[in-house]
C-alpha cells in the first residue's frame, strides 16, 4: 500500500480538468450487471442498475444488507476480483469515457483523485502501522505531485477542514489513538485530499453516536458545497438522506426498484418496498403512540431469487401476477421510476402508500402534487 511512488503514464490525461461531452452527464451507470460465479451458483448481485449523477448533486442509494449497494460501487471504483466477480453486461461512463474499459493502470489514476470512497468501518479501512500523516500524504503525491513536506502541511489543513483539532500532532497519531467519530472525519478528509468529483460514500455514519453521524452528514455537506463535487450515500437508513439526497434510488436483490427525487421517494412512491423502509422511519407526530412496522421475512438468496417480483414473498399487496411475472418499469413524465405490476394504479397508491407527517405537510402545500395514502 505504501510502496514506490508510481510515475503517471505520459500519455495519461487528467479526466476531471477535461469538460463534460455534451449530452453527457459526469457520471452515467447504464443498465450495470455485476454477477459473481461461485461453486453455489451464480450470484446476481447488480442487476441493471442505471443512473445519472452531475456536479453538485447527491444521490442516495437505500436497501437493506445484501442488495447490491456496496457491489455497485466497488464496481465502479474498480475494486471487485474478476474472477469470481464478472461484468455481464452494462457501462459505467464518468465525463464521456468508460471505467469498465480501462486497464487497472488507468485506474489508479482515476481512484482517489477523481473518484473517491469513504468506506463503511475506517477502523479496518485505516493501516494500523502507519501515521495518519502517511496516510493521508500517500494520494497527494501520488497523484498531485506533492514533496513529502508539501503533503504534511496539506494533510494537517485537511484535518483543520474537517474539525480535528490539535491537526499540528494529531497528523503523527496511529488510528487507535482516535475515536470512531474522529477516524470516519479522517477518512472524509483522505477522501477529499485530491478534490475529487465524485465522493462516493458508503455507510459513512454506521457505528457512530446519532450526534456524531449528524456531524458527519453536516460536515460532507459543507465540503460540497465548497468544492462543488457530486455525492453518491450508500445507506440502509431512508431517514439518513432524508435531508441530504436529490435523488434517491431504492435497491431490493440486486436492482433498483424505485428511482426519483428526494421528494418523489418520500411523498409520492411507488412501491411496497419503498413504502416499509418508509415505515420504519420513526415519525415524531403519527408514530408517538404507535410501534414501527417491519418488513416481514428476509431478502432472498441472490442465487435463487424467487419468480416473479422478487420482493412479492414479503410483499402485503402481492397477487398471484406478482408471483409468476417480473414486474416492467413504470416511468412517469418526470422521470420517477417504479418496478411494481401495479404502479400505474393511483387508486392501488393512494389507498396502500403510508402516510407521514412530511406528506400531510406536502399536502396541505400542494395538494395537486401529494399521493399519500391511508395510514
Amino acid at each position: 500500500m505504501f510502496g514506490r511512488k508510481k510515475k503517471k503514464a505520459d500519455d495519461w490525461v487528467e479526466l476531471k480538468d477535461q469538460p463534460v461531452p455534451e449530452g453527457s452527464h459526469l457520471l452515467e451507470v447504464d443498465d450495470l450487471k455485476m454477477f459473481f460465479h461461485t461453486e453455489d451458483g451464480v450470484v446476481k448481485a447488480v442487476n441493471g442498475v442505471s443512473y445519472t449523477l452531475d456536479r453538485g448533486e447527491t444521490l442516495g442509494v437505500v436497501g437493506e444488507s445484501g442488495s447490491g449497494k456496496s457491489v455497485t460501487s466497488m464496481t465502479i471504483m474498480g475494486l471487485i476480483d474478476m474472477p469470481p466477480g464478472k461484468i455481464e453486461g452494462g457501462d459505467v461512463r464518468y465525463r464521456g469515457k468508460s471505467l469498465l474499459k480501462m486497464s487497472e493502470e488507468q485506474m489508479e489514476h482515476v481512484r482517489g483523485n477523481d473518484i473517491a470512497m469513504i468506506f463503511q468501518d475506517p477502523m479496518t479501512s485505516l493501516n494500523p502501522v502507519y501515521t495518519i500523516g502517511r496516510q493521508l500524504s500517500e494520494g497527494m503525491r501520488l497523484h498531485m505531485g506533492y514533496t513529502k513536506e508539501q503533503a504534511l502541511q496539506r494533510s494537517i489543513e485537511l484535518l483543520k477542514m474537517v474539525g480535528i483539532p490539535n491537526a499540528e500532532q494529531r497528523v503523527k497519531d496511529y488510528p487507535h489513538e482516535f475515536s470512531g467519530g474522529m477516524r470516519q472525519r479522517v477518512m472524509i478528509a483522505m477522501a477529499l485530499a485530491c478534490n475529487p468529483d465524485i465522493l462516493i460514500a458508503d455507510e459513512p455514519t454506521t457505528a457512530l453516536d446519532v450526534t456524531i453521524q449528524a456531524q458527519i452528514i453536516e460536515l460532507m455537506q459543507e465540503m460540497q458545497k465548497k468544492n462543488g463535487n457530486a455525492i453518491i450515500m450508500i445507506t440502509h437508513d431512508l431517514g439518513v438522506v432524508a435531508d441530504v439526497a436529490d435523488k434517491i434510488m431504492v435497491m431490493y436483490a440486486g436492482s433498483p426498484v424505485e428511482f426519483g427525487t428526494a421528494d418523489e421517494i418520500f411523498y409520492e412512491s411507488m412501491h411496497p418496498y419503498t413504502w416499509g423502509l418508509t415505515r420504519s422511519i420513526p415519525d415524531p407526530v403519527f408514530d408517538e403512540k404507535h410501534a414501527l412496522t417491519p418488513i416481514k421475512g428476509n431478502p432472498p438468496s441472490l442465487v435463487n431469487l424467487p419468480a416473479g417480483c422478487p420482493f412479492s414473498p414479503r410483499c402485503p399487496y402481492a397477487t398471484d401476477l406478482c408471483r409468476t411475472k417480473v414486474p416492467e418499469r413504470f416511468t412517469t413524465e418526470t422521470g420517477h421510476y417504479s418496478r411494481c405490476h401495479y404502479a400505474h394504479d393511483p387508486e392501488f397508491v393512494r389507498k396502500n402508500a403510508p402516510q407521514t407527517s412530511h406528506t400531510k405537510t406536502k399536502s396541505s402545500k400542494s395538494p395537486e402534487v401529494a399521493k399519500g395514502g391511508e395510514a
